[in-house]
């Protein structure tokens, strides 16, 4: 426990406040994302050319599987994050290659994850868009896979990266408050944006899951460019999140 004056702050207490003020810090961004995801959404139902390319999109996903899936969520949840800054000037520094290769390289991997998790939702649950099937599959993804897996190994990856890929160092960095001080508060803070999010993912056909997956995850990523640019060298791990 953290002793503050003369108050007495848990792990919990702490990692709680650490997520809400986050998420307070983000709410401009969250809110372009559920506006651009509301919208993109809408605009498959009920526009034609929105629709029809979407359409192509899903069909392109089908084709390759998991290949499609690594690559395009490697290209937006790690290339674009570490790249867009330098490109719009944000940065006038030179581009960290080992960060840009390691970052792709996660969540290329976190592609063919979250392909198999989703495939694995829609066996155990259906692949209908009706309010219980929605609910039942954003709950598992929101509550028990990313607390418990899909976000941590993200952490966990960031943790050996920032101890120079030392499996020793890693593992000493790793303590009994580990998951409370690190994992939490962006758990806690990603669920403000990812929870509407994952609702509107899983209200869309499963070929067009990923792809608008990545989407979200690209557009997130170009908000926080304008609304936080001075920060954006850490816009990747703000990503773990939202990935489910």
């Amino acid at each position: 426990m953290i002793r503050n004056g003369t108050s007495i702050t848990t792990p919990w207490q702490s990692a709680v406040t650490k997520g809400i003020a986050a998420a307070t810090k983000n709410r401009v961004p969250a809110i372009a994302l559920w506006m651009f995801g509301t919208v993109l959404i809408t605009s498959y139902y009920y526009i034609p050319a929105v629709h029809d390319g979407l359409e192509s999109v899903g069909r392109l996903k089908t084709s390759w599987g998991w290949v499609f899936s690594m690559i395009s969520t490697g290209i937006f949840g790690g290339m674009i994050p570490v790249l867009l800054p330098k490109l719009l000037n944000y940065k006038r520094t030179k581009i960290n290659w080992e960060i840009a290769i390691s970052s792709t390289l996660l969540w290329a991997y976190k592609g063919i994850e979250t392909d198999y998790f989703y495939r694995l939702q829609g066996v155990l649950f259906g692949t209908t868009a009706d309010i219980a099937t929605i609910a039942t599959k954003t709950l598992i993804d929101q509550l028990v896979w990313v607390p418990l897996f899909g976000l941590v190994n993200v952490m966990m990856f960031y943790c050996w990266r920032d101890n120079g890929y030392s499996f020793r160092r890693t593992w000493q960095s790793l303590g009994a408050a580990w998951y409370w001080s690190q994992v939490l508060p962006v758990l806690i803070a990603n669920w403000v944006v990812w929870i509407p999010a994952v609702l509107m993912i899983y209200a869309l056909p499963s070929a067009l899951q990923i792809p608008v997956q990545n989407l979200i995850l690209c557009f997130w990523v170009l908000v926080l460019v304008f609304f936080t640019a001075p920060s954006i060298a850490t816009a990747d791990d703000s990503n773990a999140a939202g990935e489910t």
